[in-house]
């Protein structure tokens, strides 16, 4: 008899530490390649990473109209451009200065959801087909969280392509506009515009868990360019990239809006952001969205440059 209780306490045990010893995992979908705060963004997960299981690291295009009419995106020449694979090779410089190319990194879809009128055909990519093997393998009771800041191409048709992954899913993303005190919705933001049908489809789908960072509360992020060089050290690879991205893509702008590292820092310290369940827009499927409508601005910088001295006096 006290063999048996002592081998049920044991085995209770066992699978009460392996609970709490088990790292939620999460996968990144960024458009690395479009501006320069997708880095600062991913680098805030990247530098605590061993507190999470990174299933993946995925990048997504930033297709817009522009490029039909302008000979430069940001400093892109727009003749033949490839967006996503822009982001591929940003998301693979970064991980390799992490020394993290091990994790998996497949490329996404070149462009939107269903076509320029509507429709919701996804957009099959090696993004989604690892995406859903990654889901369809959780243990019962698991999810996978999901962080994407630029367009939601690739998790809609991941969604599309295999519906039984939504439940699986917590989806946490940096896009669109709502007015809190008004409670109006507005997709005029150039992450929603960047596919619209996934966003109308992400809307549509009540299977869902999804935070929504919109615009107007990570609007007050900022970080001053001179403040930002002299806080980097170039002489380590990851600052370096950092700095490089700045002084790449937006050398004349003494401030920058640093959007989707709100998005991220919001899902990494929930305690410096407060949500609001808010219904969907009214021309979607009528159900209700978590919606971050305030966060502690300096707070999230502070931590940031925490984080990132700490992992540079680890090495």
């Amino acid at each position: 008899m006290v063999t048996k209780i002592l081998t049920v306490f044991l085995l209770s045990f066992f699978i009460f530490f392996n609970v709490l010893a088990q790292k939620q995992k999460v996968w990144f979908d960024t458009d690395m390649g479009n501006e320069m705060d997708d880095i600062f963004a991913l680098t805030r997960l990247l530098v605590e990473a061993e507190k999470y299981d990174i299933a993946g690291v995925s990048s997504a295009h930033f297709n817009n109209a522009d490029m039909l009419v302008f000979d430069k995106w940001n400093q892109y020449p727009t003749k033949g451009i490839n967006t996503v694979k822009i982001s591929q090779e940003e998301n693979e410089k970064l991980l390799e200065a992490f020394k993290m190319m091990n994790i998996p990194h497949p490329m996404g879809a070149d462009r939107q959801m269903g076509r320029a009128w509507g429709e919701y055909t996804p957009r099959q990519s090696d993004m989604t087909k690892k995406l859903i093997e990654v889901v369809k393998a959780l243990p019962d009771g698991e999810r996978l969280d999901v962080i994407f800041i630029g367009a939601a191409t690739n998790i809609a048709s991941a969604i599309a392509i295999e519906p039984s992954i939504a439940k699986k899913m917590r989806l946490f993303c940096m896009g669109g506009k709502y007015d809190a005190k008004k409670k109006v919705w507005n997709k005029d933001e150039f992450n929603v515009r960047g596919d619209l049908n996934s966003i109308n489809y992400l809307f549509n789908n009540q299977d869902v868990e999804w935070y929504i960072m919109p615009v107007e509360t990570c609007i007050v992020l900022t970080f001053e360019r001179d403040a930002t060089y002299s806080r980097l050290d170039s002489k380590y690879p990851i600052e370096n990239l950092l700095k490089q991205r700045w002084i790449e893509s937006n050398p004349d702008d003494k401030t920058r809006i640093i959007w989707d590292l709100a998005a991220v820092e919001a899902y990494l310290s929930p305690d410096m952001a407060k949500v609001k369940l808010v219904k969907t827009p009214p021309e979607n499927h009528q159900h209700k969205v978590k919606v971050y409508t305030k966060i502690d601005k300096e707070a999230m910088f502070n931590r940031f440059w925490e984080v990132l001295q700490n992992y540079r006096d680890k090495k």
